[in-house]
């Protein structure tokens, strides 16, 4: 078969959700560069943030979201955003997705720019894992067909519509093309294009490169989120320290031992990533280091080992137990903001795309 009613380009939370709801108004293809596992989804660790507590709703959470963008937010989207975000949570929960709960409620902790715990996890530090394991099982169950190891190289498009894709196989090196009216991207980002990032292989830009080639509008590119704590150990690859650790008391010291983040904001640690981020860049600076350190030796040994086991256990297999250690942390590209221009539908200028 070569014609699909939607052609599904990534295989991250974004592609997989996705796939599982279009496929119950016709035929879907989803295609993915790698395995179904490689995306950034899998790295994610701290958690997914929708108001569900009892002390808290879309309004705050709205709020929290407009101060913590510095007020560039596209407004309508941030309502629509954090007016959903529990049905959302509803549903990954209905396919499966196993959030961590205390008392048979599901846990909330509190993470940097949220005034009140509503971010939801999984394992510990290990939500993006779960989230990834659970939609790709039930994808691969699916009547979607799943093509992995498929590079798209192209959008077909006639008349300012969507046609198709053309993609590379990239175990047998044969060209292929699909039929479609409908094609949706769901590539990530493009954190691979900077030496230190949290980010997987796969995220190279792809979708938004295929969209500009196709005639879609591009914005907002220069919008690159640098997540502020992410592993500096030397031969040691990139790896993300949880914003979550600093929610649950982490501290931010200099080369010198001294914390520096109440010197900058009163937020201190809870800052937005942003703030964050800046300080810390501003304090290698003065202090001429290539790192910060983040302090947790003053939490019980058990929350650490418990609440951030993936954290815990990655540290200690390169040398350092965070339990009785600082980490060496600096800055490193995380989100990409901008990319392809859409309505609130994820509507293109292109149709179909």
């Amino acid at each position: 078969m070569n014609s699909y009613d939607y052609i599904i380009v990534g295989s991250g939370i974004a592609g997989l959700y996705t796939a599982l709801l279009a496929k119950e108004a016709g035929s879907v293809l989803l295609l993915t560069k790698g395995s179904i596992e490689d995306c950034n989804t899998r790295h994610a660790q701290g958690g997914i943030a929708a108001a569900i507590g009892k002390n808290d709703s879309a309004d705050l959470h709205f709020q929290d979201t407009i101060a913590a963008g510095d007020g560039l937010c596209d407004i309508e989207a941030v309502r629509i955003l954090v007016n959903e975000a529990p049905d959302r949570i509803a549903d990954l929960i209905k396919f499966g997705v196993p959030f961590d709960t205390v008392d048979g409620q599901i846990a909330l902790t509190r993470e940097a720019a949220h005034t009140v715990p509503r971010i939801l996890h999984a394992g510990g530090d290990a939500t993006g894992e779960h989230i990834e394991v659970t939609l790709s099982r039930r994808v691969r169950m699916s009547s979607v067909k799943l093509m992995e190891y498929c590079l798209v190289t192209e959008i077909v498009v006639e008349n300012d519509e969507v046609k198709g894709i053309k993609a590379l196989d990239v175990r047998t090196g044969s060209m292929l093309k699909y039929q479609s009216r409908f094609a949706i991207l769901a590539t990530g980002g493009a954190g691979r294009l900077f030496k230190y990032t949290t980010n997987s292989d796969v995220a190279t830009g792809d979708g938004i490169a295929l969209a500009y080639h196709a005639g879609a509008e591009i914005t907002d590119m220069e919008f690159v989120q640098f997540h502020p704590t992410v592993l500096r150990l030397p031969g040691v690859p990139s790896f993300l320290i949880s914003e979550a650790v600093r929610g649950e008391g982490g501290i931010l010291r200099n080369v010198e031992g001294y914390r520096f983040m109440p010197d900058y904001t009163p937020d201190a640690e809870l800052a937005p990533r942003d703030v964050v981020a800046r300080s810390i860049l501003y304090e290698m600076r003065k202090t001429g280091s290539d790192r910060v350190f983040l302090d947790v030796t003053h939490l019980p040994p058990k929350l650490i080992t418990t609440r951030f086991p993936h954290i815990y256990r990655f540290c200690l297999d390169h040398g350092l137990d965070i339990a009785k250690g600082l980490i060496p942390v600096a800055p490193a590209a995380h989100y990409l903001m901008g990319g392809i221009r859409v309505n609130t539908w994820g509507e293109t200028n292109i149709s179909g795309l």
